[in-house]
């Protein structure tokens, strides 16, 4: 796949063939945003957590003194090289409904095994139990926590970057405007993958995947209702980073989007605002692939690769 930068992202992404091991496995696997109870599809997404996982050097789980009550984050190490090592806070995805760290756990050992970096996987609470701003509130106090204790945690506070994946990216985007607009941490990096940037139900991705490819384009609805309360404006940016007024002096940005997604065009959009904002960004467009691949590796040559070139280019940016 073409990697793009600030100066060459494309007017327009769309979709080739979908890859053929993830088409054949699509039936069988859980479904993200089906018309069924959320306890169902919390059931359901169990499957993601099987193993085998790859190896990795060591696994630790920290229980963080929180705003909203004790953080569990569970910290891989790579079994490789030595600190100061890179790190990325890892926002996972799930409409902010689903997910658990289990269901993540293949993507984050396989990023900081082979990029050479610690991971830091949040387990934030849930909607619809606890709604916005308690997702963005326990992710931020994590990352700033990570900065104030980098010397004990063995990372090099210069390194440090934030990423999720879906419901998970839109809090990546959502934290670095916040922290930009309120002098928070500074960080090296921000990896949204396939993020949530706006709702996307009037885009060609919208219409075009709305069953079939995982994640279902009105399920968004039931997400956007778990998450956000009702006096709350959905426009705003911290839960539509696409609103922004300025999308300026950012951190650098690895993007990902593919062709079989509702969110492609509202992720495409932001690569486009982080573009004309002139900021460092790296874009990667997968034409073949769905929403969710980084959790699909054991069921995917094609789905393991892209995981993979991920991990490739956070070794290239934080990696040590």
């Amino acid at each position: 796949m073409p990697i793009y930068n600030s100066t060459n992202v494309p007017e327009k992404v769309g979709r080739d063939e979908l890859d053929k091991e993830l088409a054949d496995w699509l039936p069988r696997g859980p479904i993200l945003g089906a018309d069924e109870r959320i306890a169902d599809a919390r059931r359901s997404h169990r499957v993601l957590a099987e193993g085998p996982w790859p190896t990795i050097g060591s696994v630790e789980t920290l229980l963080l003194p929180g705003p909203h009550g004790s953080v569990p984050v569970r910290v891989h190490t790579p079994s490789t090289g030595s600190g100061p090592y890179g790190a990325l806070v890892y926002l996972h995805g799930g409409g902010w409904t689903v997910g658990t760290l289990d269901e993540f756990e293949i993507p984050m050992r396989i990023f900081a095994e082979r990029a050479g970096i610690k991971t830091y996987a949040i387990d934030y609470q849930l909607a619809p139990e606890a709604k916005f701003p308690v997702q963005l509130d326990e992710c931020g106090f994590v990352i700033s926590w990570l900065f104030a204790h980098a010397a004990d945690q063995e990372v090099d506070p210069e390194r440090i970057a934030v990423g999720g994946d879906s419901a998970g990216g839109n809090m990546t985007c959502a934290l670095t405007l916040k922290f930009r607009d309120e002098g928070g941490p500074r960080l090296a990096l921000q990896l949204p993958l396939y993020p949530e940037t706006a709702l996307p139900f009037d885009t060609d991705s919208g219409s075009e995947n709305r069953v079939g490819f995982y994640l279902e384009t009105y399920g968004v609805l039931l997400f956007a209702w778990n998450y956000v309360p009702h006096h709350e404006d959905a426009r705003q940016p911290l839960i539509s980073p696409l609103n922004a007024s300025s999308h300026d002096d950012l951190p650098p940005a690895v993007l990902v989007t593919n062709g079989y997604d509702p969110l492609r065009d509202v992720g495409h959009a932001y690569a486009r605002k982080l573009a004309s904002a002139r900021n460092d960004l790296t874009y990667i467009h997968h034409t073949d692939l769905t929403h969710g691949f980084i959790q699909f590796t054991r069921h995917s040559k094609r789905c393991l690769e892209a995981t993979h070139q991920i991990a490739d280019v956070l070794k290239e940016k934080i990696g040590g």
